[in-house]
């Protein structure tokens, strides 16, 4: 496994406006036939609607399962890196479970693009 990328690192990326110090802390890496290199990520510092949430709002997203060459064209710079990683298990063993079953994958498109319909189907 050759990858630009470990766990623990925290990244920053092609945010949202709306979220400019949002970051990614790569929490998990995998292989498997098909898609290569799946790096999971923990992403702090957004704002997505939620009403079950203190105050309304989500302010992290706990794992997402990303294709390695899609997260290389999201990633600006590396900010440093994390010795503990943030909550990421239960939400990854969902995504593992469905995954094994064939009913979830990997995201290939930019992370903002992702927590940006997020979002709007918060709404």
């Amino acid at each position: 496994m050759l990858t630009q990328f470990s766990v623990g690192q925290v990244w920053t990326y092609a945010t949202r406006d709306c979220e400019p110090n949002s970051r990614m802390t790569i929490v998990r890496l995998d292989e498997d036939p098909d898609f290569g290199t799946i790096v999971h990520v923990f992403v702090s510092g957004v704002s997505i609607p939620n009403a079950q949430a203190p105050g309304g709002v989500t302010t992290f997203i706990a794992h997402l399962p990303y294709a390695e060459e899609a997260l290389e064209k999201c990633v600006l710079q590396l900010d440093g890196e994390s010795s503990e990683l943030p909550d990421y298990e239960d939400a990854y063993q969902l995504w593992r479970t469905a995954f094994e079953s064939d009913e979830a994958g990997v995201f290939d498109d930019p992370v903002s693009e992702v927590i940006a319909s997020m979002a709007t189907f918060a709404n």
